[in-house]
């Protein structure tokens, strides 16, 4: 059998439309790292990944999950980890967790990923993973800062979005130290944040910080999940700017995940787009959940919060329904005090709205002027460079609008 780098010059070498000068130039490595490549192999699996696009673009997947399982090299084996996790390829990073589980060098590894495993697959909720970690013990460099970064994950599920903030923040700035070696882990970790950080900014009202987050994902285009989670943020912040955006946003992410093929996940992204629907009186498809048309049907009539109460009981207490029922009541006192609960909460995204119903209802107070536009500011100094997304897609710009 030819090694894996052998395999891929020859592979080169039959493309009429390729060179090793243009392929150098494209995964982004100097003649000489592409003569010792030929010669030795040894390229960084961050230009292996590049190469998988290059030579395979319709079947890059699963030509790179081969490749993963030939790695001989430590470094390239722990980016591998990563790899299959961040693009939630949970088919090779089962492989790799049982073909490296015995062997001491990885064994931390593989308690981590396996953590991040069982959360893909629904074996542990994300509020266990803190005590799971805790399980693995003191850990340093990169899976130290990936420890961090999944607190993060149990802070969400906690709504402890201060904390979640601070940590992810910290987080950010220890992953920008990390050196030219570590290149991909730090690109796959700045990805991981960027979907903490879209999330917080979202609940802080940061839009502006939202959609550069979300943006990034999007366009990093690693994978269907974190795509769809980004265009979800990216349609909530155009939800009183442009509703016809909001909605095609999250039209599109309902699509993708139909795509996805997980039906929790499918029934969050429908829920998510009529829920705003309802919000913004735009007309409900024919196939929404009964109960919802039904409350569209109703709204302003005596039903209304009788059936907001029944959306309460099937589909969970959901701030948009909070929202709505505080709406139906015809009261500024209930708005009033679904905005303070919302301010208590630090949710300043609901708040902003259940001001601007306030507002509308004619309180114009300063107070509440302020609360509309409220906002905590989670963009930290940290730069993302556009080349970074370059790891895994052929975009050209970070600022892509989907929905163009």
């Amino acid at each position: 059998m030819h090694t894996l780098h052998t395999e891929i010059c020859n592979i080169i070498e039959d493309r009429d439309s390729l060179s090793f000068n243009s392929v150098a130039e494209f995964i982004g490595c100097t003649k000489q790292e592409m003569s010792h490549f030929k010669e030795e192999g040894g390229l960084g699996f961050r230009k292996l990944l590049r190469l998988s696009y290059l030579l395979f673009p319709t079947t890059q997947k699963e030509v790179m999950r081969g490749w993963c399982l030939r790695l001989n090299t430590s470094e390239a084996i722990k980016q591998s980890f990563e790899y299959a996790s961040i693009t939630r390829d949970k088919e090779l990073l089962a492989k790799l967790l049982e073909m490296y589980k015995g062997e001491k060098s990885f064994s931390k590894y593989v308690k981590v990923y396996s953590i991040l495993y069982k959360f893909y697959v629904n074996e542990i909720g994300a509020k266990d993973i803190i005590s799971e970690l805790r399980k693995v013990g003191p850990l340093k460099d990169e899976l130290y800062i990936l420890s961090e970064i999944m607190k993060c994950y149990n802070y969400y599920y906690l709504e402890k979005y201060a904390l979640m903030l601070e940590t992810a923040q910290q987080a950010e700035v220890l992953i920008s130290e990390l050196g030219g070696r570590r290149l991909f882990i730090k690109e796959c970790y700045l990805h991981r944040i960027a979907e903490v950080l879209g999330n917080v900014s979202l609940f802080f009202n940061d839009k502006e910080a939202t959609r550069f987050y979300a943006l990034l994902i999007i366009n990093a285009d690693i994978c269907a999940k974190t795509v769809s989670d980004a265009t979800y943020l990216v349609g909530m912040t155009y939800l009183t700017e442009d509703k016809l955006k909001c909605i095609e946003y999250l039209r599109k992410r309902y699509e993708i995940c139909k795509g996805i093929g997980e039906s929790d996940i499918i029934e969050n992204a429908r829920r998510d787009l009529d829920f705003a629907k309802l919000y913004l009186n735009i007309k409900l498809s024919e196939d929404s959940d009964p109960t919802l048309l039904k409350l569209q049907e109703n709204k302003g009539s005596e039903f209304e919060l009788r059936l907001i109460k029944e959306a309460v009981f099937q589909q969970g207490d959901d701030d948009f329904l909070t929202l709505l029922g505080s709406m139906a009541h015809k009261s500024v006192t209930k708005l009033h005090e679904c905005l303070k609960r919302f301010l208590e909460d630090s949710n300043f995204f609901f708040s902003g709205l259940a001001a601007a119903e306030i507002k509308k209802r004619g309180d114009d107070h300063m107070l509440v002027e302020q609360a509309i536009n409220y906002k905590n500011k989670t963009k930290g100094d940290v730069e993302y460079e556009e080349a970074f997304i370059k790891c895994f897609n052929r975009h050209g710009s970070i600022y892509r609008d989907i929905t163009a």
